[in-house]
């Protein structure tokens, strides 16, 4: 098993960092320009597991696409799909497999989707029902509402489509993305939707891309006759990334200027950035950069229903507070990577913190946390969230750490960047 042993910073730190270009929005624009007529150019892409996936699906396709370190040109497109079986492995990312089961919904061919055991235990039913409602011919090779599955080719009918908007906000977005190749529709979301900071990312991608969405009132329209027109698309920062080093600064006093963030960004974290500011630390916005100055560490009662990846985040710096902090939004988490409520409250209770949950809240008593093990779970969020306690508190360890190439391949050498020494090991 491989360990990184994480030494904190000797003290208040200062340091300047670029983020990578966002997951997120990489893998929006990989699929659009998927669709798009004539090839499209996608500068600052981030080149992890998760867009790795989304390529590899998109080359099994049989779309051309050349991939360099400083951009992903889509030099084909679903025209080169053709009335044969494709095997499509989406690996561990629910975002590829989301998007592409409502791409391949509406191509020709016989799609095979599926990925590592455990996104064979995240869901898709809502989304596959609702595909079916616009006349997607979908079969499950295994468990009912999980992946495998098995797509053929469609006989499209319907115009407009309900979708449950608890789950899961990448239906949603996976179905605005494909609605110019059904022609008109539209798609009218039943209950709250969760995460709704990431179908407006995708409306603005679209928008971009050439193809306009009208929301009213939960009802989410695309008019026909719209077609992607794109040529160069330009991915921002990661406010995700970002994030972990918000959260070191609010730990350890320290200030630090992350570069490539949009101060405007759609992206969901960017509330994860005013639950720190409003803790009392200081944030200053620049022309694509963003300084945090870490001030204060309190607790604090909060709902991250719209930005649920930092909830971990959060949780690990509650630890550290002289007071209980309450997550409330948390249901989502429950069926993510691994099931996060549940890992987070493991992995806190063995640095002697104290933790209670219900379905959708989760509650960390504050208090002297000691250093611990963390197993990881395969989740690149549970070993970045915890590396966060470890530039503060001597002897903290992290199992299985390359996790973090899931999203941020890069996260361990930014963390030696502004101070923090690491030691990998292959035994403790």
């Amino acid at each position: 098993m491989k360990y990184i042993k994480i030494s904190p910073l000797d003290g208040p730190a200062k340091a300047t960092l670029a983020m990578p270009g966002s997951k997120s929005y990489t893998n929006r624009a990989l699929l659009l320009a998927a669709i798009t007529a004539g090839p499209v150019k996608i500068t600052n892409p981030l080149l992890s597991d998760d867009t790795k996936a989304m390529i590899a699906c998109l080359q099994a396709l049989g779309i051309e696409i050349d991939v360099q370190q400083e951009y992903i040109e889509v030099k084909g497109d679903i025209t080169s799909v053709t009335d044969q079986d494709y095997d499509l492995n989406a690996d561990l990312s629910g975002t590829t497999m989301r998007f592409m089961l409502a791409l391949c919904a509406v191509l020709p061919g016989r799609q095979t989707l599926h990925g590592q055991k455990r996104l064979h235990e995240r869901p898709v039913g809502s989304l596959v029902e609702a595909l079916k409602q616009l006349g997607a011919s979908i079969d499950y090779l295994g468990e009912t509402d999980y992946p495998p599955l098995l797509v053929s080719p469609p006989k499209l009918t319907a115009v407009r489509l309900k979708i449950s908007g608890q789950e899961s906000s990448q239906y949603l977005s996976a179905l605005l993305m494909i609605a110019p190749l059904a022609g008109s529709l539209t798609i009218e979301v039943d209950g709250e939707l969760v995460s709704k900071p990431y179908v407006d990312m995708t409306i603005e991608a679209m928008g971009q891309f050439g193809v306009k969405v009208n929301v009213d009132n939960e009802v989410y329209e695309v008019a026909g006759s719209q077609i992607y027109n794109c040529s160069e698309y330009v991915v921002e920062g990661d406010v995700s990334s970002a994030s972990y080093f918000f959260a070191i600064a609010t730990l350890t006093g320290s200030t630090f200027t992350l570069e490539n963030i949009n101060p405007s960004s759609l992206q969901a974290d960017m509330s994860f950035l005013e639950i720190l500011r409003n803790m009392g630390n200081g944030v200053t916005v620049g022309d694509d950069t963003i300084t945090i100055e870490g001030k204060a560490l309190r607790p604090v009662s909060v709902d991250m229903k719209d930005c649920p990846d930092q909830a971990q985040t959060l949780a690990v710096l509650a630890a550290f507070t002289d007071g209980v902090t309450t997550i409330n939004g948390i249901k989502s988490l429950r069926i993510k990577e691994t099931e996060r409520v549940q890992a987070l409250q493991q992995e806190l209770s063995k640095m002697d913190i104290k933790t209670s949950s219900t379905p959708d809240e989760l509650t960390i008593q504050g208090g002297q946390p000691k250093a611990a093990v963390i197993d990881t779970y395969n989740d690149h969020r549970m070993a970045m969230a915890f590396a966060v306690a470890g530039t503060k508190l001597p002897g903290m360890v992290i199992q299985e750490p390359d996790v973090v190439s899931k999203t941020f391949p890069g996260f361990w050498e930014k963390l030696e960047a502004i101070g923090v020494d690491i030691t990998r090991t292959e035994q403790l």
